[in-house]
């Protein structure tokens, strides 16, 4: 069954990634563009999540967590499973929904309350892909095509068009008259950018 696709504010929200690899990267990398209050749980992390340590990025705990220790993710507002251990991340996705705490589990559709989508970012423009936690490589493959489709041109462009936008609800312009304006601002911009 398809996810909904849902964009909510995370700043300052904790999210908890249980595991120090590629995949806890990755996520926090993206958690992080949002402004997410990032701890991760880990024996052992990989390098570049040591150095968003070191820019106030994240918070690593080092050891791994148990059944007896969970309690520790009672205070997250989303918890990330991605350890290379399959029946943690389970004990740890089956804690987190009995609590109403949203978890994704990189290794399992079915542990998961919600899938971590693929990205692109541009200012305050967000596009997300997922295939619903089904096939995460295809979702990654979309996001560079979207990603060469959507220049970062579009995020200031996004945040220009806001501005006139606010003008226009001022404006005694009827609704279709505002909307034809915004369109004809959007295509003198992707003139003005070759597109």
């Amino acid at each position: 069954m398809a996810g909904f696709p849902l964009y909510i504010e995370i700043k300052q929200k904790k999210a908890v990634i249980v595991g120090g690899g590629e995949v806890a990267l990755r996520k926090a990398r993206v958690l992080a563009e949002f402004e997410a209050d990032i701890t991760i749980i880990s024996p052992e992390f990989k390098h570049g999540l040591k150095e968003m340590e070191n820019r106030g990025q994240l918070h690593c705990h080092q050891g791994m967590i148990n059944c007896g220790q969970l309690w520790m993710l009672d205070t997250a507002f989303m918890v990330i499973c991605a350890t290379n251990d399959r029946q943690v991340n389970h004990e740890i996705a089956c804690y987190c929904r009995e609590r109403k705490i949203w978890v994704d589990c990189a290794d399992s559709r079915e542990d998961s309350s919600f899938w971590f989508p693929s990205v692109v970012k541009r200012d305050e423009m967000v596009i997300g892909v997922s295939s619903s936690g089904g096939v995460p490589a295809l979702t990654r493959h979309l996001r560079r095509k979207i990603e060469q489709a959507v220049p970062k041109w579009y995020g200031e462009l996004e945040q220009s068009l806001r501005i006139q936008r606010d003008i226009l609800k001022q404006s005694d312009l009827n609704h279709e008259e505002k909307r034809r304006k915004l369109r004809e601002m959007i295509e003198e911009a992707e003139r003005r950018h070759g597109k």
